[in-house]
């Protein structure tokens, strides 16, 4: 089968199309003929070595494996179409997975694709930090792929939605969406005002200024990635001075929560559908932050 890997750390073109042997499920696993495959900024961060500093105890980002992928969608040899975590090659026409979801008929690949970790990742975050109605609540990267999502969700938990965006386009977006105010958080001094809960994705400055902006002895700030490159830094003294609290969020993914997510009719935001030879061109893109939605591609 054709897949894309990568043999050394380094920028997005060290991924290369190559031919390898066809994966053999083990127990409990099945094969797919693979239909559409998620792109995620995770990877890129472990495709460029990054990971090593960030994510220290993930095995894939202390040493190049050569293999990419965290969801695919594709059909079995008797017709089912599921989505799940390959295990192995996920940026390839064939994978295996574990624990795969039949993708209801009126969700397409794309969404599914686009529901599938960003949406429970989403919904995890919102019951984690225990989003309650009258909260004010910040969404970092508010329309990226989570962010979009977790507007939706907080808007309907009766919470006031102040989604941050760094352009006029993807605020407009965020409100669409359901955001109540939208704020630039490119711009320094930005002022999101007092908040409960802070849903924070890009790290560095910007997650330390919401951090600063947390209701003191109440506020929840909930983290689930650094996009920036650079962790949220405070102390624990920081955070025992404010009496608030910071949560690390690592979504538990089971079949029972995406079904779950599968059911509660989230708008997705879907972006490029690119052909597997151009997942080079899909990292540029997310590396970029040129994209808007779900980036996909298609074997």
């Amino acid at each position: 089968m054709r897949a894309v890997r990568f043999t050394e750390f380094g920028p997005a073109d060290v991924l290369k199309v190559v031919e390898v042997p066809d994966p053999v499920p083990g127990p409990g696993e099945e094969l797919l003929r693979v239909t559409a495959i998620g792109v995620n900024f995770g990877e890129t961060v472990i495709r460029s070595g990054k990971g090593r500093r960030l994510f220290p105890w993930y095995p894939a980002a202390a040493e190049p494996t050569g293999q990419l992928g965290s969801e695919v969608v594709g059909v079995t040899a008797d017709g089912r179409r599921l989505i799940g975590v390959p295990n192995g090659d996920g940026y390839a026409e064939l994978a295996v997975v574990k624990d795969g979801v039949e993708v209801p008929d009126h969700i397409s690949d794309h969404e599914a694709l686009a529901l599938f970790l960003q949406g429970t990742t989403a919904l995890h975050a919102v019951e984690r930090a225990r989003v309650a109605p009258g909260d004010r609540v910040l969404v970092e990267a508010a329309a990226g792929g989570v962010g979009s999502l977790l507007v939706q969700l907080a808007a309907r938990a009766g919470a006031t939605v102040v989604a941050a965006a760094s352009s006029a386009e993807k605020r407009a977006h965020a409100q669409a969406l359901g955001a109540h105010e939208t704020v630039d958080y490119s711009v320094e001094g930005w002022d999101p005002g007092e908040l409960d809960v802070v849903f924070s994705s890009v790290g560095g400055a910007t997650a330390r200024r919401s951090f600063d902006h947390l209701r003191n002895g109440e506020g929840r700030l909930v983290v689930f990635g650094f996009a920036s490159g650079e962790p949220l830094d405070v102390t624990p003294a920081d955070i025992f001075a404010r009496g608030v609290s910071v949560i690390g969020l690592w979504n538990p993914l089971t079949p029972e929560t995406t079904r779950k997510v599968f059911e509660l009719d989230l708008q997705t935001t879907l972006g490029d559908a690119l052909p597997l030879a151009e997942a080079a061109r899909a990292h540029e893109a997310l590396e970029s932050r040129t994209t808007s939605g779900k980036l996909i591609l298609v074997p």
